[in-house]
């Protein structure tokens, strides 16, 4: 593997197996004729699958295990503006951590055989980069994000959502990966258009809270200035801050819930395997 794809290996694994099963899209199979290895029989497993010669010299019943029946059609939607250069809660920088996602992504493909693809962009407009299978081609998007810092514009994730709800009009697995959004109708309405003709989920990198860093609460990177300035040190103000993000976050909560939009938030690179476990597998169960 690349460099990229090893290191997401180093902090996802390699057992891939299990995830993205699920979805209202895959497209079906009746057999993939890629054999995986062979497992004991247990009750309840398809008879059709016993392997009666291996099960002869091992004296033991034995069954084919194949991979995936489902296949996805994967289209990651990434930020690349300049909210990614913000920092998460432990200290990494967002774009970073959301790497190491889409890698996690384009590992869980690799072991499916899916067809991945990524449209990443800022306020200014977006990059795309079409669908393919195979460790190269992942291994060359993770290439061509990491390296698309060199002139950030402003974020906005709506304007790639927009571009996606324009451009693929085919049913896909949609993965989005940006910070925590803010709530508007622009937001709301490509939601919308989205969920009515694709799954989608999405995995949203964290914040360092402004009350967690310096003596006036850290710094807005799109803006450069403060975010609380002076009054950092005003309890009140604390609080008051304190309680508009729980509000903005319930607010994004609600809007993914009643899209039916499984989410998780990452706080940093070491919670990568169980944030995309846990986000997978909502997925999985709702197919």
């Amino acid at each position: 593997m690349g460099k990229y794809l090893n290191r997401v290996k180093s902090r996802f694994g390699s057992d891939t197996r299990g995830l993205l099963d699920g979805g209202r899209h895959a497209l079906l199979h009746t057999r993939t004729l890629e054999f995986d290895e062979l497992r004991p029989y247990v009750p309840g497993d398809d008879v059709r699958d016993i392997d009666w010669k291996a099960s002869a010299r091992s004296g033991s019943v034995l069954i084919k295990r194949f991979v995936s029946e489902k296949h996805h059609k994967v289209l990651l939607v990434a930020d690349a503006g300049r909210d990614m250069t913000a920092r998460t809660p432990g200290g990494e920088l967002k774009c970073d951590v959301a790497g190491q996602v889409l890698g996690a992504m384009g590992l869980i493909t690799l072991g499916r055989s899916d067809e991945i693809g990524m449209v990443y962009g800022d306020a200014r407009g977006s990059v795309n980069i079409r669908l393919r299978r195979g460790e190269t081609h992942i291994e060359s998007m993770l290439h061509r994000y990491a390296h698309s810092d060199a002139h950030r514009g402003p974020s906005d994730i709506v304007c790639q959502l927009e571009y996606v709800a324009t451009h693929y009009r085919h049913a896909m697995l949609i993965v989005v990966v940006s910070d925590e959004p803010d709530v508007d109708d622009r937001l709301a309405g490509v939601l919308g258009r989205l969920a009515a003709r694709h799954d989608a989920m999405w995995a949203m990198i964290a914040d360092r809270p402004a009350t967690a860093v310096g003596r006036e609460g850290g710094y807005d990177v799109a803006s450069g200035r403060p975010v609380l300035g002076g009054a950092a040190a005003d309890p009140r103000v604390i609080a008051a801050y304190e309680r508009a993000e729980q509000r903005r976050r319930a607010r994004v909560t609600e809007l993914l819930t009643e899209h039916a939009v499984p989410h998780v938030t990452i706080a940093g690179s070491a919670e990568l395997r169980r944030c995309i476990v846990e986000l997978t597998g909502v997925f999985s169960r709702a197919g």
